[in-house]
């Protein structure tokens, strides 16, 4: 679909003309976040005078303090990648999210609110949120075209290695990494970037397949999500702002250390990981407690149980092989580990992902 057809789909107001008639009769009461419908509806009414405007008895969309995936994400084994429209004049309600969110400017701007500051965004910018991130998005012109890129953390953590590990570094991919091992409350990144084509057609494919098409492809999803963070790892470092970070960022070791964790899992230890980086494991520990809210044991062995997941659905290994390859040498404690990070035994797990991916490919 092109750029035409695309904005020829979205520019239509439809069902929220609600809102916008609630603006421009009431603007004042569109100011300030709230974080309830009633809440609203009594800020509108003390402002513009009880009763002068019929206000709706539940509001137009959907509104709740914390978005879970199960909201926004289908059953389906395709569900995991996601697009909504940003409603235009809907009132600035707050809320977190369980999941990853891209807000990608298409055409106009909006206004991001974040601990206690509104934020504009223009035509090309883009603002990564991680999980937990009390936040909200407010756009109040007709021409605006704002968009939410939603992706599991599950989904990120399992399919996005690979782009992290192709990285460079930088401040970019370091909040990549902060974002899957952060505790929660986490980053959000600001790009105050121009248009970039390459990404704009990657936002435009992935709403045709996951809004437009009637058979999705979970596989088409992904990668045009992958496509638009690989393009977002391009961008120039001097354009990003990080609009929760206090102190000023320097250095990156996080990424550095959980790289070297994965391509040494079958042998690293606090021990040779403190070693390699000329570090004390005193240091090392409370540097990943700070930084995660982990330890390096749970780390560790969450970054095993995704190896040994990957290794499930993309090679014929044997589970006596992928127990070696990912440094176990009890079985019966992998088998333990693994069925409380998947809810099931390693073989189930190969089978039902692997009649997945022939369902959805």
């Amino acid at each position: 679909m092109d750029r035409e057809a695309f904005l020829k789909i979205l520019t239509p107001l439809d069902v929220h003309d609600t809102y916008r008639e609630l603006y421009f009769r009431n603007p004042a009461a569109f100011a300030v976040p709230v974080r309830s419908w009633e809440e609203f509806c009594g800020r509108y009414n003390e402002l513009e005078g009880e009763g002068k405007t019929k206000l709706p008895p539940v509001p137009p969309t959907p509104i709740a303090p914390v978005f879970s995936e199960e909201e926004y994400f289908p059953q389906e084994d395709w569900g995991e990648v996601s697009v909504i429209v940003n409603a235009r004049y809907c009132p600035a309600f707050l809320h977190e999210l369980e999941f990853i969110k891209i807000i990608y400017v298409f055409r106009g701007s909006c206004f991001f609110y974040i601990d206690g500051r509104w934020i504009s965004m223009t035509e090309g910018n883009a603002c990564i949120v991680a999980p937990g991130v009390e936040q909200t998005v407010f756009s109040c012109a007709d021409e605006d075209i704002v968009l939410n890129l939603l992706i599991r953390r599950s989904t990120f953590a399992e399919s996005f290695w690979e782009l992290l590990e192709s990285n460079d570094g930088g401040v970019i991919a370091d909040f990549f990494w902060k974002m899957l091992y952060h505790k929660p409350g986490g980053e959000v990144l600001l790009f105050n970037s121009r248009p970039d084509m390459l990404l704009e057609e990657s936002v435009v494919d992935l709403y045709e397949e996951a809004l437009l098409q009637s058979v999705k492809s979970g596989l088409v999803m992904k990668s045009m999500m992958m496509a638009i963070f690989a393009y977002i790892l391009r961008w120039k470092e001097k354009d990003v702002v990080w609009l929760r970070k206090k102190e000023k960022h320097r250095e990156y070791p996080l990424a550095q250390y959980l790289l070297y964790m994965k391509e040494h899992i079958d042998e690293v230890s606090l021990a040779s990981l403190a070693g390699n980086f000329y570090v004390s494991e005193g240091y090392l520990s409370r540097y990943f407690r700070r930084e995660t809210g982990f330890t390096f044991s749970h780390l560790l062995q969450e970054m095993k149980m995704k190896r040994a997941a990957e290794l499930l659905i993309k090679t014929e290994c044997n589970i006596e092989k992928i127990v070696a390859l990912i440094g176990y040498t009890d079985q019966s404690i992998f088998f333990r580990n693994f069925k409380a990070a998947y809810g099931m035994t390693p073989l189930v797990y190969r089978k039902k992902k692997r009649q997945a991916e022939f369902m959805y490919t």
